[in-house]
């Protein structure tokens, strides 16, 4: 959440060194202990799991898109929207936009809003969280209403593609696929939840139960499965559909139909 160098001689970006340097402060003066507590409140959404908390956390960070705990990143991330609400409230916090050379106090549900705050707890949620924590005295309490973060629109509403219930669901019915760094196979994932009517498979409920105990014994690496078949390995890293493939058979009618326009626009693409 640094200045952009290059832009130091603006308006925009004073504002943005001002604000890097305010947060450099408070980062001194962060609570571990508050920190520790708000990362146990979310390992609790995840029926006290701490190494598949690490593991949401750290695709969070690099925008991946995990095919078989989509309801878990949902969770997460909308307990940390929640987080920033009650931390952050009104204006509390600015954004700089320096295309538009301009500051911003973003308010809940503006545009700044959107490009910023889904970004900041995706990939800087460990930041955002001791600016939170931060303790100072009372005389420098104003502080913490000048805090700065920074915004990617690119990456904030891949976050909300990624991660968002909602925006998900607009993300299939609006066919956007090209703007959010998604596969088929990723959007054909998000398909079987929002659309599910029955049942899953019992091969991908079984992978899942074997990707969980992999992640919960502490393992560094999520992949390979060596001791898995070659084909489970692939559908481990890939997900369960292709675009040969039929539409999921637990989804509705109307999934279905979305599924096949899903199929013919990625075809497109191909070709």
């Amino acid at each position: 959440m640094s200045a952009n160098n290059n832009d130091l001689s603006s308006y925009a970006g004073r504002c943005a060194s001002f604000g890097s340097s305010t947060n450099s402060f408070l980062l001194k003066h962060q609570d571990e202990g508050f920190i520790e507590r708000m990362i146990e409140e979310q390992v609790k959404l995840l029926g006290g799991n701490k190494e598949l908390y690490n593991r949401i956390d750290n695709n969070m960070k690099n925008g991946v898109f995990d095919h078989f705990f989509i309801r878990e990143h949902c969770a997460i991330f909308s307990w940390r929207e929640s987080f920033v609400s009650k931390h952050f409230p009104g204006n509390s916090w600015f954004t700089v936009d320096f295309d538009d050379e301009d500051e911003f106090e973003a308010e809940e549900g503006s545009r700044e809003f959107a490009a910023t705050i889904p970004f900041q707890i995706t990939r800087h949620f460990d930041t955002v969280m001791a600016l939170a924590s931060a303790n100072v005295n009372t005389e420098l309490t104003w502080l913490k209403q000048q805090i700065y973060f920074e915004r990617s629109v690119p990456l904030s509403e891949e976050a909300l593609s990624k991660y968002r219930w909602k925006d998900m669901k607009q993300t299939i019915q609006w066919e956007d696929y090209d703007n959010v760094n998604v596969e088929f196979s990723d959007v054909a994932h998000m398909f079987a939840v929002m659309y599910q009517t029955g049942p899953k498979k019992l091969e991908e409920i079984a992978l899942k139960a074997v990707l969980l105990r992999h992640i919960s014994s502490g393992s560094t690496s999520f992949l390979p499965l060596e001791y898995l078949p070659k084909g489970i390995n692939k559908k481990a890293a890939t997900g369960m559909y292709n675009i040969e493939g039929a539409a999921p058979n637990n989804i509705s009618d109307e999934g279905k139909e979305v599924f096949e326009r899903m199929r013919e626009a990625f075809n497109k693409e191909s070709s």
